[in-house]
């Protein structure tokens, strides 16, 4: 590997980017400074990783990552923001060191950029019609803090990016957003989302029961409560899952041959907020909402923790998920039982007040990674944690890396690609702006 001491690096890579910056475009001086970072800063020289990984890190500027597959690579998307401007950006990993292959997905000034709702790019099989890539990010619909829509986009390999539309049909100035999505297995995408729109108009009641959009505003006064909404792309109309959910903890959308799955952060009207969950089985209409399990968790305001869902090629769903009932902080873990519509008793990960910011995976052998960030007694780091669920129930455990448990280190995400796990984080810097995105595999 290049070894060059890390303050002379970054002394190169910014004279570098000086002189280039009126000749080269963004795209192509972004992707020489993601190279530079590549050949000097490659394997984390200054992060204390604890597993033994290859690492990578990003150049300043560099934060909420996330990683997508294809049918060729795993690739590794993140948002640089400089200014006023916003880009979301991806490239495969690792990067090739004779060349650049860094795209622009999405770009804006109007962006609401958020440590726990941000955007995201996925691989869709179109079927028949080829592949393209999709993306999202959250765009500014009003002057207010929460005011904003999902705006989305496609492109295809080579081919020109698509200008971004608004994904929902109302035209309310409230919160769309902390967007999921899933590959379904006839070709295209299913997507979930928390949606706004009854939560600023006056007398409504917020969607008392499941309906399908009808026209950009259905006759829905406000003053209600966060919904959840689903589509897929094909769909000219969404369809409200749960009249009543959490404001602002993610969501989780997973598909296999026989199911589509939604979870989420339920709402009761006694401020129980449990995970919930929707099915739609293959042919048939979505199910009515059921919890995962009754933490009988009751909290006044959003912990902003959302769950997290993965499936295998055989049909196998799990899940993993952050609770605090009696102010007792776990991490929860459980596997479906589709003949049953059931979930397992879950299996407590963790006590020991960990944070949250779950993620998992689900390899093709039943086997689960899980990652939370977790905390110790008299240390004022979190650590990124990995845990190994098998099929047995067997449980193993490790520290994949300390990180700040600032919400500028976001919510750290996990991919499984040939034989090998890959984790993305931001990395949170000592001034504001100083923070970067760190890939590693192994």
């Amino acid at each position: 590997m290049y070894r060059i001491n890390p303050k002379n690096s970054i002394k190169i890579l910014f004279i570098l980017i000086y002189f280039s910056s009126n000749i080269i475009p963004f795209h192509l001086k972004y992707a020489l400074s993601v190279l530079l970072s590549f050949l000097f800063f490659n394997c984390g020289q200054d992060t204390p990783t604890m597993a033994e990984a290859e690492c990578f890190q990003l150049p300043k500027g560099t934060h909420l990552p996330r990683l997508f597959l294809t049918p060729e690579n795993i690739q590794l998307s993140y948002v640089l923001s400089e200014q006023e401007q916003h880009n979301l950006l991806a490239f495969p990993i690792p990067p090739s060191e004779n060349s650049t292959q860094t795209t622009v997905f999405q770009s804006g000034k109007e962006w609401f950029v958020n440590w726990a709702d941000f955007p995201s790019i996925k691989y869709v099989d179109e079927g028949l019609h080829g592949h393209v890539f999709f993306s999202h990010a959250l765009e500014y619909s009003a002057g207010g803090t929460y005011d904003y829509d999902i705006k989305y986009s496609f492109r295809d390999d080579n081919g020109p990016l698509f200008i971004p539309r608004k994904l929902h049909q109302d035209t309310v100035s409230a919160e769309h957003g902390f967007l999921s999505s899933a590959q379904l297995p006839e070709g295209g995408l299913q997507v979930s989302w928390l949606d706004g729109r009854y939560t600023k108009q006056a007398g409504a009641d917020a969607g008392a029961k499941k309906v399908a959009e009808q026209s950009d505003d259905h006759g829905h006064g406000g003053g209600g409560a966060m919904t959840l909404r689903t589509k897929a792309l094909t769909d000219s109309v969404s369809v409200e899952l749960d009249h009543r959910v959490c404001d602002c903890c993610n969501t989780a959308t997973v598909a296999t041959d026989d199911l589509v799955m939604v979870a989420y952060r339920d709402r009761s009207e006694h401020e129980i907020r449990d995970i919930g969950y929707v099915i739609k089985p293959t042919g048939r209409e979505w199910s009515t909402p059921k919890l995962v399990h009754a933490d009988n968790w009751e909290i006044s305001g959003c912990p902003v923790n959302g769950p997290a869902l993965a499936a295998n090629g055989a049909g196998n769903i799990a899940i993993v998920w952050y609770t605090a009932p009696a102010d007792r902080a776990q991490i929860l873990f459980s596997r479906y039982d589709a003949a049953l519509d059931a979930w397992q008793p879950p299996t407590l990960l963790d006590d020991n007040a960990p944070l949250g910011r779950v993620d998992l995976q689900l390899a093709e052998d039943g086997t689960a990674y899980a990652t939370a960030l977790t905390t110790r007694e008299n240390i004022d780091d979190a650590f990124l944690t990995l845990w190994a669920i098998a099929p047995s129930g067997e449980v193993e455990r490790e520290d994949l890396v300390s990180t700040s448990p600032a919400r500028s280190s976001g919510f750290p995400k996990i991919a499984l690609f040939e034989d090998k796990l890959y984790w993305a984080r931001t990395v949170v810097g000592e001034e504001k702006g100083q923070h970067h995105v760190e890939v590693c595999w192994r």
